[in-house]
C-alpha cells in the first residue's frame, strides 16, 4: 500500500518532540486505542492509498488546584449553598489519541 507523509521532515521532528515532552510529563500517547511507543509515532503522519489518515484527539479532564481542594475540605464542614461558578473548571491534558479516519 502506498503511503505519503504529511508535513516536511523538520515539522514532523518538532511535532514528535512535543509528543515526547507530553509523554515525559505522564500523558499517554495512544494510537488505535493502544499506548504506543516512540517507534510507532511516525505513522501518524501517513496518508494512505485509500485516503485514510490519523487524526489527533487531545483528551482533557477537570482537576482542582490546591486552593480549590482546601475550599472543598472547608466546605464539607461549613459550606451552605451552591459552589461558585468557577468551581472545578480547571482542566489538564489526560491523554493524546490518534485514530485512523477516512475522508469520503
Amino acid at each position: 500500500m502506498d503511503r505519503k507523509k504529511r508535513l516536511n521532515p523538520e515539522s514532523r521532528r518538532a511535532y514528535l518532540e512535543g509528543l515526547r515532552k507530553y509523554r515525559e510529563k505522564g500523558v499517554p500517547i495512544l494510537i488505535d486505542g493502544k499506548e504506543a511507543d516512540e517507534s510507532q509515532w511516525d505513522k501518524i503522519f501517513e496518508i494512505r492509498e485509500d485516503g485514510s489518515f490519523y487524526m489527533g484527539d487531545y483528551v482533557l479532564e477537570e482537576v482542582m488546584d490546591c486552593q480549590e481542594q482546601k475550599a472543598v475540605n472547608r466546605a464539607d464542614q461549613e459550606f451552605i449553598g451552591e459552589p461558585s461558578a468557577g468551581y472545578g473548571k480547571r482542566k489538564r491534558l489526560k491523554e493524546i489519541r490518534f485514530d485512523l479516519v477516512y475522508y469520503r
